[in-house]
């Protein structure tokens, strides 16, 4: 017999591993080992999240006719051990995975074994490439942008394009996805899930035995199965993807998701996969029910940033993880666990994390990620927290795109400049600023928003790294022109800022 092993994040029906069983010899295995949990400190829905999205697929296989060996156990090593000695397989599948530490611990327990035979499968349509592929795709060893390989992959696929050409003339109309909210617009509310007894129990034992873990339990609104995601997608496309491009880059008090799909969850565990979301969206688009701006632009997020992240994080790893550009090393604070802080703008992004893992890309880059690139955080503790804290997070997607992206801590692997603003870009695209108390306006004075002064501190104390860039020579000439004294008094204010 064979044993086909299958971890938390490959939760698909659609999988070789899955549709190549046979039901008379194989046995499925999945293991909920509470070791994973401690390897870092989760979010409590996140763990909710997993288990719970696991039984149900183990129960699914099982109304489908296969056997299941499903083990809650300390570790994985305890749970394999009983596996074996039950059942004797002669041979074992799993997924291939994408994540480095998983990766590796694979490697070495497959050198522990004796007389099984150990077969890799393939992980698509997880992912829309091979780990060779994107691999391939990305020549060399960086920089690499993101917009050539987008269109590549839209090519590819055949998704938006006419012959050779994109649809709407354009391969990007990220220019039309940046429009501020106003305080009074509304926006559909995004379907959301009522736990079933599966979900409770796992929710029960979470409580028990991750009490001290972050985040808030309740309420738990995920999908937790191919069914719930599929109608969750659904609901997006029907209902919100028409108003999710145009405001994508806005942020609203006290709306926590606005028009943004909150599909990711899904995705990256394999409720979803990737090209069917895709699909759905042109579909939507091409049927003239929501414009292209919007169809596009949510489109390039899986085909374009995801898959390119992920390629980013196959050819870099391992040592992309300790990469620090500007040698950070702040501690966090700790209103990162507990969003109880005067800065609006960081209370109201992280607060959503708190209660249920989740922010929008906005919050995480914009606000959140500058604030610990300004602020100087280290980048290994600010990747750490969001791998942590995030419902939809996985080594491989948080590492680019924190360290990358948020951080610039690669120095430019993925990134032309660091994604830092004062506070005007903040008061721009929410209306978080008008309920601070701070004031947006003020940059030296004593209610002055604390990133007006760290933005042109950031620049000055690593201008030998950056002043030369040419995303960011405009900025420079505006700091020299600027008076003296009035450097000197932001300087000093972001410099008592940093010993506080």
């Amino acid at each position: 017999m064979a044993t086909r092993w299958i971890f938390g994040n490959q939760l698909s029906h659609e999988l070789p591993i899955v549709k190549e069983a046979d039901k008379e010899l194989d046995v499925f295995l999945m293991i909920e080992a509470q070791s994973r949990s401690t390897w870092q400190h989760y979010h409590k829905q996140k763990l909710v999240l997993i288990f719970s999205a696991m039984r149900h697929f183990a129960a699914e296989l099982e109304d489908k006719g296969f056997q299941v060996d499903y083990r809650e156990a300390d570790s994985f090593e305890d749970a394999w051990k009983g596996h074996e000695k039950d059942f004797e397989p002669e041979k074992v599948f799993y997924t291939v995975h994408t994540d480095y530490r998983m990766t590796q611990a694979m490697k070495k327990w497959e050198k522990s074994l004796s007389g099984i035979d150990v077969e890799v499968l393939d992980a698509r349509p997880l992912f829309l490439l091979t780990a060779e592929e994107i691999k391939g795709e990305l020549k060399g060893d960086g920089p690499w942008k993101m917009d050539p390989f987008y269109r590549r992959m839209r090519k590819r696929l055949n998704v938006l394009v006419e012959g050779d050409d994109p649809v709407g003339g354009k391969w990007s109309f990220d220019q039309d996805n940046r429009k501020a909210a106003k305080s009074n617009t509304a926006f559909t509310k995004a379907r959301s899930f009522r736990p079933d007894q599966i979900t409770k129990d796992v929710m029960e034992k979470v409580e028990k035995q991750f009490g001290d873990n972050p985040g808030e339990l309740k309420p738990f609104r995920w999908a937790v199965t191919r069914k719930e995601a599929l109608q969750a997608l659904n609901q997006f496309i029907k209902e919100r993807l028409e108003t999710f491009g145009t405001y994508q880059d806005a942020m609203l008090e006290g709306d926590d998701f606005m028009s943004h799909s909150l599909l990711s969850s899904s995705i990256n565990i394999g409720l979803l996969t990737p090209m069917e979301v895709v699909r759905k969206a042109e579909q939507a688009y091409l049927d003239g029910e929501v414009p292209i701006n919007s169809a596009e632009g949510f489109i390039r997020q899986i085909i374009g940033w995801r898959e390119f992240i992920r390629g980013i994080y196959l050819k870099k790893m391992p040592k992309y993880r300790d990469v620090n550009e500007f040698s950070h090393q702040r501690d966090l604070p700790s209103f990162f666990w507990d969003a109880e802080t005067d800065m609006n703008c960081m209370h109201e992004s992280i607060r959503p994390v708190v209660e249920h893992g989740y922010n929008h890309h906005i919050q995480r880059l914009m606000v959140i990620g500058n604030y610990a690139t300004l602020f100087g955080l280290s980048p290994q503790q600010t990747s750490d927290w969001f791998n942590e804290m995030y419902i939809d997070a996985h080594d491989w997607v948080v590492l680019p795109n924190v360290l990358g992206m948020a951080l610039y801590a690669d120095g430019g692997v993925l990134s032309t400049k660091p994604y830092v603003a004062s506070g005007k870009y903040i008061n721009k695209m929410s209306n978080y600023c008008g309920s601070c108390k701070y004031n947006v306006n003020h940059q030296t004075e004593e209610d002055a928003c604390p990133f007006n002064s760290l933005y042109w501190h950031f620049l000055d104390r690593h201008a030998d790294k950056l002043s030369n860039n040419h995303r960011m020579g405009l900025v420079y000439k505006q700091w020299q022109k600027r008076d003296a004294e009035v450097k000197q008094a932001i300087l000093e204010k972001g410099e008592r800022l940093l010993k506080e």
